[in-house]
């Protein structure tokens, strides 16, 4: 029984992924394509009918789909090896023999993924007598074109979902239909011939390959790969909007490249070693530079000492003083980040580095890279390459979540002469959005001279038990015994097994170990009490609204409080979910505070988190603020952020971008920092996890962490790194 349960809600989860992604992107931007060449003028009629009558439309449609659906899990490409030597897989479908190569395999299993899984989990076609055997794509298929009424009949799906996939039904039956018993040869000169695909290597001037027709949705490269005993061929794929952000990066990439930056006079402190030495003359001699490397190995404090040097170099009034002083409102730095919250700790950051120097520096405000491009609602940057920005030196931190769009829009809008700084940990999770620029870029060759890598950390001692787990985690080979060890040894480290549906498969150990979910979320309440206790004495003696320093230090004393413990969950949904688990400790602070359980959403003391920038109101994806009663009056709720002296109305804040903050996403959590983490996640999250998702987590913390999940899901996110399939090498090696 609890094994059709688990099914059923894999079954739902996955559904509803399809159904957003499928019909929300993909068949929006597919029908917005097919229109625009339907469309066409009379005058070249006799082409739109061409294209409507190919016989190869088929194949536009199931590779257009397959990138759509690539683009939103984060890889900007499709590469797939063709080769016919190889001995193909032979079945049977339909009661007819068929033979299919690995490659077009690859392609049938990708495009039926989302069919696939829902009749996986709730049909069952595993063989009888081998019920641990994978289901072979032939069952599948066989399942699918044979059992097709059945399996509409059995899906529980509204109208609209089920005319998604048969939507998507129809696209695999014809792609099978051209796959079946079909070679390489017949494949390459199908996409050769079709008008709605272009190919890189037919414009050989590589100057004017920007003007590749955008007529043309999809642009292909290929490829000849030598191998000791045979030659296969390596199709990439791109949709044009990405192929075109790679392309215009790596061009305006290596143009920063060949621009001449004359060195500053920079005074190294002594105690510097030489890894950060390195990154300080990377940066300084070089117009583009990177610096990577994990929490507390000195970033932000490498590059303080070139933004002492342009201050100095820049403005004429130092005294000789032991106090330098100095300002930049000559504009003359930026700094920026992707997220708000990421801006502020890298001024934060930047800030207590220059302190620590003894100089006096007024930085200019940290800005989200959108705010700094001035990217509106239209999406399109107001600074540009033919409206560059004027700063001499941008320094960007957190690069990692840099998507390959925004990275472009960055680096178009860098003025000649000027330094692009990019700072990073490569080893944190991509970019929510399509791409890995980080680590991309730090594995281009031509880049090499221009990447310095700093490994020593500060934050984290030799001895410390959250630097060796991110280390151990990192290891391309994953010892799991080894960090086993670990979390039973450290102090700093905690392992609390979950009691789920799974729990009867562990060790006796390991149950002893294992409390229920409400014993868990009610301990992990506890940590949380400081917070809520000032928040009770705020209820007693409410904000003095009328004292702005008053209001600004109160709020800076509370989110000194609530950053003392955070939990970090993998994904939103689930019993580990940050939804479930947010509302649950607002049960529980209603309750501490004998507030009312009512239906209202805002409440004094509810922690908040902005999931979208709000230009209007000043607040940026990210920022963290407090629903406050302002007077004696339960019904006067305002919220506050941090340096803001003013609090703003919950009835102008919009609650669908507006989420409880004691638990978020870990991807939410990156540019954060707290004392301790608690880092939740079970089985039901296996699509989301992954080694830099863990990684990413675990780094959160300054002096402890603690995991709660199953044995499964912690070995499996360790063991998975995440792979992303770009496109931006292959970019750069044709400069």
């Amino acid at each position: 029984m609890s094994n059709n349960k688990n099914k059923s809600k894999s079954a739902i989860s996955l559904q509803e992924s399809w159904a957003s992604n499928l019909s929300d992107y993909i068949l929006l931007r597919r029908q917005q394509t097919h229109v625009a060449y339907d469309a066409v003028d009379a005058k070249t009629n006799d082409e739109s009918k061409r294209i409507n009558k190919s016989e190869n439309n088929d194949l536009f449609t199931a590779l257009f789909v397959i990138l759509a659906a690539h683009l939103e899990e984060g890889h900007t490409v499709l590469t797939i090896e063709v080769a016919d030597h190889e001995t193909p897989l032979q079945g049977q479908i339909n009661g007819e023999l068929v033979a299919l190569y690995a490659w077009q395999q690859n392609l049938l299993e990708i495009l039926a993924t989302p069919i696939l899984a829902l009749i996986d989990t709730q049909i069952d076609t595993q063989p009888n007598d081998d019920a641990t055997t994978e289901t072979s794509l032939f069952v599948l298929l066989n399942t699918l074109f044979g059992q097709r009424a059945q399996l509409w009949a059995q899906l529980a799906l509204s109208n609209h979902e089920k005319e998604m996939l048969v939507k998507r039904f129809d696209a695999i039956a014809t792609l099978y239909q051209r796959l079946k018993n079909s070679d390489s040869v017949a494949f390459v000169q199908s996409i050769h011939e079709h008008a709605l695909f272009a190919n890189v290597d037919a414009n050989t001037d590589s100057n004017n390959k920007n003007s590749l027709s955008k007529n043309k949705p999809i642009i292909y490269q290929m490829q000849k790969v030598e191998t000791d005993n045979e030659t296969k061929i390596s199709l990439t794929f791109w949709l044009h909007r990405a192929w075109q952000a790679e392309f215009n990066l790596a061009k305006n990439i290596n143009n920063i490249l060949n621009q001449q930056v004359s060195p500053l006079q920079i005074a190294i402190p002594e105690n510097l070693h030489e890894h950060q030495v390195k990154a300080i003359n990377v940066a300084n001699n070089n117009a583009f530079s990177i610096i990577t490397g994990g929490p507390g190995t000195g970033k932000t404090y490498t590059v303080a000492q070139l933004v002492i040097a342009l201050q100095q170099a820049t403005e004429s009034g130092g005294d000789g003083a032991e106090h330098i002083r100095f300002s930049t409102d000559s504009a003359s730095l930026a700094l920026a980040a992707p997220t708000g919250k990421a801006a502020q700790r890298m001024q934060e950051s930047l800030q207590a580095a220059l302190d620590a120097a003894n100089v006096e520096l007024q930085l200019q405000e940290a800005k989200t890279i959108h705010r700094l491009l001035g990217i509106g609602r239209t999406g399109r940057p107001r600074y540009n390459a033919d409206n560059p920005l004027g700063e001499d030196i941008i320094i960007v931190d957190e690069a990692s979540m840099l998507g390959v769009e925004l990275a472009n829009y960055l680096v178009s809008a860098v003025k000649p002469g000027a330094r692009l700084i990019l700072l990073g940990d490569a080893n944190q999770l991509a970019a929510v959005d399509a791409g890995a620029v980080l680590a991309d870029l730090c594995r281009i060759p031509l880049l090499k001279s221009i990447h310095a890598e700093l490994t020593e950390s500060r934050r984290f001692s030799a001895d410390s038990g959250i630097g060796k787990l991110a280390s151990q985690i990192n290891k391309v080979e994953v010892d799991t015994q080894a960090i086993w060890q670990l979390l039973r040894q450290d102090d700093a480290l905690k392992f609390q097994y979950v009691n789920t549906l799974q729990a009867e498969f562990i060790l006796d150990n390991q149950i002893k170990n294992s409390l229920s979910k409400e014993e868990i979320i009610s301990k992990i309440s506890q940590n949380y009490q400081s917070y809520a206790n000032k928040i009770k004495n705020l209820l007693e003696n409410p904000i003095a609204k009328s004292m702005p320093e008053s209001v600004k230090s109160t709020i800076s004393s509370l989110m000194e409080t609530f950053n003392k413990f955070r939990v970090l969950s993998a994904g939103h949904n689930g019993e580990w979910g940050d939804h479930y688990i947010n509302n649950y400790l607002t049960q529980w602070h209603l309750a501490e505070l004998k507030l009312p359980l009512g239906q209202n959403t805002w409440f004094h003391g509810r922690p908040v988190m902005v999931l979208q920038n709000n230009y209007e109101l000043g607040l940026f994806n990210g920022d963290i603020g407090f629903c406050l009663q302002t007077s004696n009056d339960r019904s006067r709720l305002e919220v506050f952020f941090e340096n803001k002296a003013q609090g703003i109305a919950v009835n102008l804040l919009n609650e669908e971008v507006i989420a409880t903050a004691y638990a978020m996403t870990i991807h939410k959590s990156q540019g954060s920092e707290f004392d301790h983490v608690a880092i939740t996640f079970d089985n039901s999250h296996a699509r989301l996890l992954s080694k830099e998702l863990i990684y990413t987590a675990v780094t959160r913390a300054k002096t402890q962490v603690t995991i709660y999940s199953t044995k499964q899901a912690f070995e499996r996110a360790v063991k998975t790194p995440t792979e992303r399939h770009t496109g931006l090498a292959l970019q750069f090696s044709k400069l």
